[in-house]
């Protein structure tokens, strides 16, 4: 190696620890700042899990797990101050998720997706006629859960719209994001925010696709996390067994 390309080296190394050592700095802020909101993401990731553990057999599993991977990174890069990244790995988590949630029940177009020759569409996804909260999805799938779909495809689409006005460079987003490694307080309680919405649509969306037609053992596995997440909806209560609160005219 020349002199000139050992000095290049070492300034790369000099930058990048320099870098490493402003994201540890923003860790410690972070994590120390939003226990309480990082807990809260993280039980509902440990849920995920759970049912990722549960579906390890379908074939759309290994698509599953490579979206958890990315939710890591995604939790990485918000606790390291490098807020755009982190929004733009959860959103690839959720499209990832829900976009494989919702083509295993379409097997040829899942087939080509993983081939790559079919693109996710979101829209597909989540069209009112046809997608995964669709009236005719639901009939077939979790029909406790159609006159919920509007609330559910709502929360969905407005953890996707945040994430993707992030990653495009919004005037308004633009404005808030730091022009260095620097703890932002109100970014990162957002993308936490953000992300529990996120969890919590994505398990929403295995239980209408799934939970029917889960063994019984595997649906005592993922109970728990629907009876935290989601006792207060009529859906859920109805496929746990547990009493609907009566209604008053």
């Amino acid at each position: 190696m020349s002199q000139g390309s050992a000095e290049n080296a070492s300034s790369v190394e000099k930058t990048m620890l320099k870098l490493h050592k402003s994201c540890m700095g923003h860790i410690e802020q972070a994590t120390r700042s939003n226990e309480s909101e990082i807990n809260r993401v993280l039980h509902l990731e440990a849920d995920l899990a759970v049912w990722l553990e549960t579906l390890k057999l379908q074939p759309e599993s290994q698509q599953l797990q490579s979206a958890h991977r990315d939710f890591g990174l995604a939790f990485y890069a918000a606790m390291s101050g490098l807020y755009r990244q982190a929004f733009s790995s959860l959103r690839s988590f959720l499209e990832v998720t829900v976009g494989a949630t919702y083509l295993s029940s379409h097997e040829f177009k899942r087939r080509q997706w993983v081939s790559g020759i079919l693109d996710i569409s979101w829209s597909s996804i989540t069209s009112k006629e046809d997608g995964l909260y669709s009236a005719p999805f639901l009939k077939e799938f979790c029909p406790e859960a159609i006159d919920e779909r509007e609330e559910m495809l709502d929360s969905l689409k407005q953890a996707y719209r945040r994430c993707s006005e992030y990653i495009h460079g919004n005037v308004s987003t633009s404005q808030l994001l730091p022009t260095n490694i620097s703890y932002r307080e109100d970014i990162a309680k957002e993308w936490l925010s953000v992300a529990a919405s996120a969890l919590t649509a994505s398990i929403h969306c295995l239980m209408v696709r799934y939970y029917k037609d889960l063994p019984q053992a595997e649906k005592g596995a993922v109970e728990g996390s629907l009876e935290d997440h989601f006792s207060h909806l009529i859906s859920t209560r109805q496929l746990l067994g547990l009493p609907l609160e009566e209604r008053t005219s």
